[in-house]
């Protein structure tokens, strides 16, 4: 896979995501989603928009093992902070929970969980979930797994790092890619809480590949 390639996609995740544009970054702001015209149409809606967009959720995605690794079930692990049962009260329930979604597709989950001082957080939600529906759910990989490190405590108990790494297999879709081989994204996020909620979000990341030569280098400055 060429440089520029796993640019992207480190760009992208836990994302965005950001895993890894964390996922990711870009601009902040946007454009202005564009309202229907004519008489009597409503303008789109963000529920509208995403109810359009697929997911990769298996039907029985509850009784499967939890795309974040844990030893627990989807429908106990990662499955109650995707229907809005739990909250993320700890950083690493942002960051297993953000990777489940990503795998399973889960865009307004990816949104919701990005904290609004983050490069890839968008005033516009439509435009943003549009943006992610196009590129910027990894479609044309399949999640592997994540490792991730402990958490590490910033300049006060509302700011946490976690180093993790995500393996990405190529579905071979495209010329530049080879059906099988495999990306390492390794990531360093920062997460923020909001001091009176009590809830985490995802803030930021330094992105490195395993590219040789460029191991030590940060892709998104």
């Amino acid at each position: 896979m060429i440089l520029a390639q796993r640019y992207r996609i480190l760009a992208l995740l836990l994302c965005s995501p950001c895993l890894v544009e964390s996922f990711a970054a870009k601009k902040k702001g946007g454009s202005v989603a564009k309202s229907s015209k004519g008489f009597g149409v409503p303008p789109e809606s963000l529920e509208s928009v995403l109810s359009k967009f697929p997911t990769r959720l298996p039907d029985n995605a509850d009784d499967l093992p939890c795309p974040c690794g844990s030893s627990q079930t989807y429908g106990s692990c990662c499955a109650p902070f995707h229907r809005y049962e739990k909250q993320c009260l700890a950083t690493t329930d942002v960051l297993r929970s953000r990777y489940s979604a990503f795998k399973y597709r889960l865009i307004q989950y990816v949104m919701d969980t990005t904290h609004e001082t983050c490069r890839d957080y968008r005033e516009n939600r439509i435009a943003w979930a549009k943006d992610l529906h196009k590129a910027g759910m990894f479609d044309s990989y399949e999640f592997v797994g994540i490792e991730a490190g402990p958490e590490v405590p910033g300049k006060n108990e509302n700011e946490g790092f976690i180093t993790f790494q995500v393996r990405l297999r190529a579905k071979g879709v495209g010329l530049e890619q080879s059906k099988g081989s495999e990306t390492i994204v390794k990531e360093k996020s920062r997460f923020l809480r909001d001091p009176t909620t009590g809830v985490w979000s995802y803030a930021s990341g330094e992105v490195r590949a395993d590219v040789a030569g460029l191991e030590d280098t940060i892709l998104n400055p």
